[in-house]
């Protein structure tokens, strides 16, 4: 039976913060990818053609693209979010992994063969051959959106553990990593951002091992903290309860974050510009089976640290006795609580979980500023700029865009729990993007005016059901409390009857949702479905309004625009009309020399 957690185990005094030696391994985690920045920016040399910026010339290796890759995707969620998941909701996350093998088949076969054949500085570039400019300017101001929200959740989720480990301000972290960020993202342009990526995606990998290590030790090992978790209803994997308003089951995770994979592997611009900056198409296919590997362990082994601080709280919940003031902030005083007594260990884990930020972030303000430039500044441009013009100003985007992340961290704090706050916002735009480019790739016949029309009514479907919910959120008249916590085992210290009222009861399958019964039913819809729904709505729309204003005329659609697997519907129409037109134009010529014949005669 593992002992019961008492005061001291979490009296944050000095002794638990950092010492001088652990803030050595922290700010030399910092320095190493600003030094990374400057030596591919200014010594490897300059990054002053949009290819070199953007793609690296074409010349990067799969092994930094991979971890690269699983850099930018991983962020703090994996270290931080996920965990404190699993700790108030269960398991039940880990579902989405069944069908990774489904998506990386349909990645690789329907969205990378498009866009790595067309080579396009932007993936938006796809939209407005496809379809038309407003499609384009509409679809890539989405995903600028959806960016620059979820840059900021991500720094404030990691500057908050910082605060808690070492006493300092919270927002002078943000300030300082986003800084630091923003230059070597400027300076280095791609080659920078992935080679830092793959020291920071080591670091953080590392790091989630020491900490599985220790805490397995720990928690009595891996039959204890299979039990506890047992015991405590964590276990939870095949919820197959067809409700879409139940938070979190089978059918809600796995369909929800299936699209949101799709979003982030086979259209996100951060992906596409890696894919392409690889020699070879066989390299890219490479990439996506590396990157989804890898992604999955990270993320299993964060489920993982999720039961293990279950194990190790079960009996005495922090949020309960006010030890934290948020779910999000578990994973610090965890680090801190089982790690504090070999001293640069905390410093090393703690510095894990920054880089996986910073690499979200740095990969994120590289990708945008391609996007924000060829997107926006190169179209309304009155003459075409020079590649160093290019390059300077995709610099110049990279710093505002990252300024005004740090200014909208002010705002990310009022949020409640992160996980939910981050599927929520950016499905808003997810649903809506992937609508909009699988319309393209696997429909011939959509047209322009179909894909805006169910581009717009995705975004504003799923716009009134995210601020609809919210608003019950923050009223209180939506709740979503986690499985059943105790704080039995706690010092008599740190417990009184007003900690008790803090506690979870729930010992069901699933987690429930409570209302005051003035929730409309279509807001206590589950956050994982939005991006399903925005998709779906999409689609209905799309298709309804082509199909009354007529279908595209594949005549005039180059087949590249099109998944390889449908290309021969828009040849087969090519070369029928083709054939058509040479008999025309031969019976024109038969007629044509009967009527001269008769005038001869």
């Amino acid at each position: 039976m593992a002992s019961n957690v008492t005061e001291d185990d979490f009296n944050f005094s000095t002794s638990l913060l950092f010492n001088w030696f652990e803030f050595l391994v922290f700010i030399l985690m910092l320095v190493l990818p600003t030094l990374i920045g400057l030596y591919h920016g200014c010594y490897k040399g300059k990054q002053n053609t949009v290819s070199e910026y953007m793609h690296g010339g074409k010349n990067m290796g799969v092994f930094p693209v991979t971890m690269s890759l699983l850099t930018s995707h991983v962020s703090s969620a994996s270290i931080l979010i996920i965990p404190s998941e699993v700790y108030a909701y269960g398991t039940q996350i880990i579902s989405t992994y069944i069908f990774t093998i489904v998506i990386i088949y349909i990645v690789s076969s329907f969205y990378l063969p498009v866009f790595y054949k067309l080579q396009l500085n932007s993936p938006y570039e796809y939209l407005e051959k496809r379809f038309n400019h407003t499609v384009r300017l509409m679809t890539s101001f989405m995903i600028t959106i959806s960016v620059i929200l979820h840059i900021p959740l991500m720094i404030f989720t990691t500057a908050l553990a910082l605060n808690q480990v070492t006493g300092f301000s919270l927002h002078t972290f943000a300030l300082s990593i986003s800084l630091i960020c923003i230059f070597y993202t400027s300076v280095g342009g791609l080659k920078g951002v992935v080679w830092s990526d793959t020291l920071q995606s080591v670091c953080t990998f590392f790091s989630l091992l020491i900490i599985l290590v220790i805490g397995c030790v720990t928690a009595g090992g891996p039959a204890n903290i299979y039990r506890i978790n047992s015991e405590g209803h964590r276990l939870e994997i095949f919820n197959m309860d067809p409700n879409p308003f139940a938070r979190n089951t089978f059918w809600t995770v796995t369909f929800g974050m299936s699209i949101l994979w799709i979003s982030h592997l086979g259209i996100h611009p951060s992906s596409i510009q890696r894919f392409t900056a690889l020699p070879r198409y066989k390299d890219a296919v490479k990439v996506v089976w590396w990157f989804t590997i890898g992604l999955n362990i990270i993320n299993l082994l964060s489920i993982v640290i999720g039961l293990l601080l279950y194990a190790r709280y079960h009996n005495c919940d922090p949020l309960a006795t006010k030890l934290i003031s948020r779910t999000d902030q578990i994973v610090p005083l965890y680090i801190m609580d089982i790690a504090g007594y070999i001293s640069g260990l905390r410093g090393i884990i703690i510095s894990g979980v920054v880089c996986s930020s910073m690499g979200t972030m740095s990969a994120s303000l590289n990708t945008i500023s391609g996007i924000v430039y060829e997107d926006y500044f190169s179209i309304f441009s009155s003459k075409r700029p020079t590649d160093g013009q290019a390059s300077f100003a995709m610099k110049v985007i990279v710093v505002v865009l990252g300024l005004i992340c740090v200014g909208l961290i002010y705002v990310v704090e009022k949020l409640g729990g992160i996980l939910q706050a981050v599927v929520s916002l950016t499905s808003v735009s997810n649903g809506a993007v992937v609508y909009t480019f699988t319309y393209g790739i696997v429909c011939p016949w959509g047209t322009s005016v179909g894909a805006l029309a169910g581009l717009i009514s995705s975004v504003v479907f799923v716009s009134w059901i995210l601020i609809g919910a919210q608003s019950a959120i923050a009223e209180g008249r939506l709740e979503f409390p986690g499985k059943i916590t105790s704080v039995d085992g706690c010092s008599s210290d740190l417990v009184t009857e007003i900690v008790y009222n803090f506690t979870e009861t729930y010992e069901g399958v699933g987690s429930p949702v409570v209302t005051d019964g003035t929730v409309p039913l279509i807001y206590q819809l589950s956050y994982w479905h939005y991006v399903t729904v925005g998709v779906l709505v999409g689609f209905f729309v799309g298709l309804a309004v082509d199909l009354i204003f007529g279908m595209q005329d594949l005549n005039s659609l180059d087949p590249d625009l099109i998944a390889p697997q449908l290309q021969r519907f828009v040849l087969e129409k090519q070369k029928t009309t083709s054939n058509d037109s040479v008999k025309k134009d031969y019976t024109l010529v038969r007629l044509k020399s009967d009527n001269e014949n008769e005038e001869i005669n």
